[in-house]
Protein backbone atom coordinates (compact mmCIF):
# COMPACT_ATOMS: atom_id res chain seq x y z
CA UNK A 1 0.00 0.00 0.00
CA UNK A 2 2.63 2.44 -1.27
CA UNK A 3 4.10 3.15 -4.57
CA UNK A 4 6.76 0.76 -5.79
CA UNK A 5 10.38 2.38 -5.77
CA UNK A 6 10.91 1.08 -9.28
CA UNK A 7 7.72 0.80 -11.51
CA UNK A 8 10.07 -0.02 -14.71
CA UNK A 9 13.38 -2.47 -15.32
CA UNK A 10 15.33 0.09 -17.05
CA UNK A 11 15.11 -2.26 -20.58
CA UNK A 12 11.11 -2.73 -21.61
CA UNK A 13 8.46 -3.05 -18.64
CA UNK A 14 6.95 -0.32 -16.67
CA UNK A 15 4.22 -1.34 -13.84
CA UNK A 16 0.29 0.80 -13.53
CA UNK A 17 -2.10 0.32 -11.33
CA UNK A 18 -2.10 -2.05 -8.00
CA UNK A 19 1.19 -3.84 -9.49
CA UNK A 20 2.54 -0.11 -8.86
CA UNK A 21 1.60 -0.33 -5.47
CA UNK A 22 -0.74 2.57 -5.81
CA UNK A 23 -3.34 2.39 -3.05
CA UNK A 24 -3.38 4.60 -0.18
CA UNK A 25 -2.70 3.51 3.24
CA UNK A 26 -4.80 4.12 5.77
CA UNK A 27 -8.00 4.24 3.57
CA UNK A 28 -7.75 1.63 0.80
CA UNK A 29 -8.79 3.82 -1.63
CA UNK A 30 -7.00 3.16 -5.51
CA UNK A 31 -9.32 3.27 -8.53
CA UNK A 32 -8.31 6.85 -9.08
CA UNK A 33 -4.36 6.31 -8.68
CA UNK A 34 -4.57 2.88 -10.54
CA UNK A 35 -6.42 4.67 -13.56
CA UNK A 36 -3.94 7.70 -13.09
CA UNK A 37 -0.80 5.54 -13.06
CA UNK A 38 -2.14 3.79 -16.41
CA UNK A 39 -2.20 7.30 -18.10
CA UNK A 40 1.19 8.12 -16.93
CA UNK A 41 2.88 4.57 -17.57
CA UNK A 42 1.27 5.29 -20.81
CA UNK A 43 2.47 8.33 -22.06
CA UNK A 44 6.01 7.18 -20.61
CA UNK A 45 5.33 3.91 -23.09
CA UNK A 46 4.31 6.29 -25.60
CA UNK A 47 7.88 8.77 -25.42
CA UNK A 48 10.04 5.25 -24.74
CA UNK A 49 8.64 4.21 -28.09
CA UNK A 50 9.50 7.43 -29.59
CA UNK A 51 12.85 7.84 -28.69
CA UNK A 52 13.86 4.32 -27.79
CA UNK A 53 15.43 5.52 -24.48
CA UNK A 54 14.82 3.30 -21.62
CA UNK A 55 15.31 6.07 -19.23
CA UNK A 56 11.80 7.50 -20.22
CA UNK A 57 9.96 4.79 -18.56
CA UNK A 58 10.79 6.47 -15.09
CA UNK A 59 8.71 9.56 -16.19
CA UNK A 60 5.41 7.63 -15.00
CA UNK A 61 6.79 7.39 -11.40
CA UNK A 62 8.69 10.59 -11.23
CA UNK A 63 5.26 12.27 -12.51
CA UNK A 64 2.98 10.38 -10.01
CA UNK A 65 5.07 11.17 -7.25
CA UNK A 66 5.34 14.53 -8.30
CA UNK A 67 1.53 15.16 -7.54
CA UNK A 68 1.05 12.34 -5.26
CA UNK A 69 4.03 11.49 -3.34
CA UNK A 70 3.22 13.46 -0.22
CA UNK A 71 -0.50 12.23 0.63
CA UNK A 72 1.14 8.40 0.09
CA UNK A 73 3.61 9.83 2.70
CA UNK A 74 1.09 11.02 5.28
CA UNK A 75 -1.50 8.64 4.81
CA UNK A 76 1.66 5.68 5.20
CA UNK A 77 2.34 7.50 8.68
CA UNK A 78 -0.96 7.09 9.76
CA UNK A 79 -1.02 4.07 8.44
CA UNK A 80 1.81 2.83 10.78
CA UNK A 81 0.81 4.91 13.72
CA UNK A 82 -2.85 4.35 14.09
CA UNK A 83 -3.30 0.79 12.64
CA UNK A 84 -0.25 -0.24 14.78
CA UNK A 85 -2.68 -2.14 17.49
CA UNK A 86 -6.30 -2.45 18.32
CA UNK A 87 -6.87 0.21 20.87
CA UNK A 88 -5.16 2.78 18.28
CA UNK A 89 -7.47 1.72 15.84
CA UNK A 90 -10.48 2.21 18.26
CA UNK A 91 -9.20 5.61 18.85
CA UNK A 92 -8.65 6.50 15.57
CA UNK A 93 -12.25 5.48 14.36
CA UNK A 94 -13.27 7.70 17.39
CA UNK A 95 -11.23 10.86 16.17
CA UNK A 96 -13.56 10.02 12.34
CA UNK A 97 -16.07 11.32 14.26
CA UNK A 98 -15.11 14.49 14.55
CA UNK A 99 -16.39 17.47 12.16
CA UNK A 100 -13.02 18.96 11.56
CA UNK A 101 -11.75 15.71 10.30
CA UNK A 102 -14.84 14.41 8.60
CA UNK A 103 -14.89 17.98 6.35
CA UNK A 104 -10.97 17.68 5.59
CA UNK A 105 -10.72 14.48 4.74
CA UNK A 106 -13.81 14.70 2.54
CA UNK A 107 -11.95 17.78 0.65
CA UNK A 108 -8.84 15.95 0.64
CA UNK A 109 -10.46 12.86 -0.63
CA UNK A 110 -12.40 14.82 -3.13
CA UNK A 111 -9.59 17.19 -4.59
CA UNK A 112 -7.03 13.96 -4.44
CA UNK A 113 -4.40 16.60 -2.23
CA UNK A 114 -3.78 17.80 1.21
CA UNK A 115 -6.22 20.16 2.17
CA UNK A 116 -4.27 23.48 3.48
CA UNK A 117 -6.63 26.21 3.66
CA UNK A 118 -8.59 26.26 7.18
CA UNK A 119 -5.15 25.69 9.41
CA UNK A 120 -7.48 26.21 12.41
CA UNK A 121 -9.06 22.88 11.83
CA UNK A 122 -5.61 21.78 11.58
CA UNK A 123 -4.33 22.73 14.48
CA UNK A 124 -7.71 21.47 16.52
CA UNK A 125 -6.94 18.28 15.17
CA UNK A 126 -4.09 17.93 16.36
CA UNK A 127 -5.09 18.65 20.03
CA UNK A 128 -7.46 16.58 19.60
CA UNK A 129 -5.58 13.46 18.42
CA UNK A 130 -2.91 14.24 21.50
CA UNK A 131 -6.34 13.97 23.74
CA UNK A 132 -7.05 10.51 22.30
CA UNK A 133 -3.15 9.28 22.39
CA UNK A 134 -3.31 10.23 25.71
CA UNK A 135 -6.30 8.97 27.23
CA UNK A 136 -7.89 12.03 27.64
CA UNK A 137 -10.66 11.75 24.94
CA UNK A 138 -13.01 8.34 25.21
CA UNK A 139 -12.34 6.38 22.33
Amino acid sequence: MKPAKRWDNGRDVVLAGDASGVVAPASGEGIYYAMLGGRLAAEAAEAFLASGDPAALKLARKRFMKAHGRVFWILGIMQYFWYSSDKRREKFVAICADKDVQRLTWESYMNKELVRRDPLAHVRIFFKDLAHLFGFARA
